[in-house]
């Protein structure tokens, strides 16, 4: 469903020109953002055990808050300091592409593979 999220977010700026493909979007994208709730939701708490379950759903709901605060803010330096009200949507789709960055690390390891190591570019002095 984060796929699905951020191919609504990438194509909203083009369809906002137009009221048919507007309306479209917006209800893609309030199913989209809908959808990414519950199967998160019932992933974290299924990785959870015991009396951790009620903690690990409080801490899922306060990132999706969190989320949401992140996103409004970003919306309003776009808006207020940046290129405008029609480049929110494509600011907005990197919050769901650092989603599916973040669910991809979170499954690596829940295989028990490691964490990718970020390389540098210096090299080595002889």
């Amino acid at each position: 469903m984060l796929v699905a999220l951020v191919l609504v977010m990438a194509t909203m700026t083009p369809a906002l020109h137009a009221r048919a493909a507007a309306v479209l979007s917006i209800g893609l994208l309030g199913a989209a953002g809908f959808s990414t709730v519950a199967p998160l939701q019932v992933w974290v708490i299924g990785n959870a055990t015991g009396a951790g379950r009620s903690l690990a759903s409080s801490f899922n709901i306060a990132a999706f808050n969190l989320g949401n605060a992140l996103g409004a803010r970003a919306g309003a330096l776009v808006i207020g300091h940046g290129p405008g009200l029609a480049a929110v949507p494509l600011v907005a789709t990197a919050f769901p592409v650092l989603a599916l960055a973040t669910a991809a690390l979170a499954f690596r390891l829940e295989r028990g593979e490691p964490a990718p190591v970020p390389s540098t570019s210096c090299s080595p002095q002889r």
